[in-house]
């Protein structure tokens, strides 16, 4: 299985081919807008707030990490459409090294577990 990132980029790339139209950049800043409004209601009914609780029942977890990959994956799809992929990687290794050098990530130890990328 590959790292999380790559898998997500993989199924980036698996999504435009599954689907080859509407993948226009308006049409990528559409959808992450579309992805990100649904995202809001999903933490707007884990809040409580509003009528989401006696509208759409209690909470469901999966219904939000649904949502959260939904808005990964449409802002992945618009770094993948500028080619920028390989230039996210690097700035989102580069972003959590000066937080390991500020202190405010606790580096894994080589061959330890390193939390949360499975």
């Amino acid at each position: 299985m590959p790292d999380t990132f790559t898998a997500l980029v993989a199924t980036v790339h698996a999504l435009k081919i599954r689907f080859p139209d509407h993948n226009g950049p308006f049409e990528r800043v559409t959808r992450l807008a579309e992805e990100s409004g649904e995202l809001a209601a999903a933490v707007n009914h884990a809040e409580g707030t509003g009528i989401k609780v006696a509208k759409h029942g209690p909470f469901d977890p999966a219904h939000l990490v649904k949502e959260v990959m939904d808005v990964l994956r449409a802002a992945v799809g618009i770094a993948a459409h500028y080619g920028v992929v390989d230039d996210l990687r690097t700035a989102i290794t580069d972003h959590y090294q000066r937080h390991v050098a500020l202190g405010l990530i606790e580096a894994p130890h080589p061959g330890g577990d390193q939390h949360g990328d499975r």
